[in-house]
């Protein structure tokens, strides 16, 4: 039903907010605002269309933000438009829009979610492919960030991560336990696990053999 404009007050950003008798506000340009005095009468055909200039602000200005934080994938924009009520077709055309002027790339976003979390959390594929599948990554866009990981570097990667835990120390039963939980939890290939456990299940041994042979000076 129509309503009526009972304030209309500047805002920052050369813009104007418009409030109506029957509760809704609308934060729009000054332009868009142009022949919208207190007092005048809208039809809902003209709520409508403040009501979508304001929409379309609002979750521009919310992708801006995160997108000023952090790179973000085309999900988590999404998601945050959505939870911020943000129609369909408007939440759509923002993204659209987020897209074709390259402030939003999941490629590129897959490229660099990788190469962060492997040099900065030594993070492998699986715990990688994981994260990436629930930031809303399709799957060709994973696989292509994914394909110079191989097995070699994930390898070396891990050995790096055991000589860190481990330090000085000798391997006990505790500690390789510990390093294979933390090298699963990490998202390494099951076999480069294996391959780091059984070399340190091998340097075990040969600690105790070593220790064993051992004979104390005669007396």
């Amino acid at each position: 039903m129509p309503e009526h404009i009972v304030e209309r007050k500047p805002r920052p950003r050369d813009r104007v907010v418009i409030r109506l008798s029957g509760g809704r506000f609308f934060a729009i340009p000054e332009e868009a605002a142009a022949g919208l005095v207190t007092g005048a009468e809208l039809s809902d055909e003209e709520i409508g269309r403040l009501d979508s200039i304001d929409q379309y602000l609002r979750g521009r200005d919310k992708a801006m933000r995160m997108l000023a934080l952090r790179g973000r994938s085309r999900r988590e924009i999404d998601d945050a438009l959505r939870a911020l009520q943000v129609k369909d077709t408007i939440r759509a055309g923002i993204v659209r829009e987020l897209e074709e002027s390259g402030l939003v790339d999941d490629a590129r976003f897959a490229r660099e979610f990788v190469s962060v979390r492997k040099e900065a959390r030594r993070m492998g594929p699986h715990r990688l492919r994981h994260d990436m599948a629930k930031l809303g990554l399709a799957r060709p866009v994973v696989d292509a960030a994914l394909a110079a990981f191989d097995a070699g570097e994930q390898e070396a990667m891990a050995r790096a991560l055991v000589e860190k835990q481990l330090g000085s120390a000798p391997p006990t039963e505790k500690t390789l336990r510990r390093v294979i939980a933390m090298l699963r939890r990490k998202g390494y290939d099951y076999a480069v696990v294996n391959r780091v456990a059984y070399d340190l299940s091998r340097r075990m041994r040969r600690d105790f053999d070593d220790a064993d042979a051992v004979v104390p000076d005669d007396e």
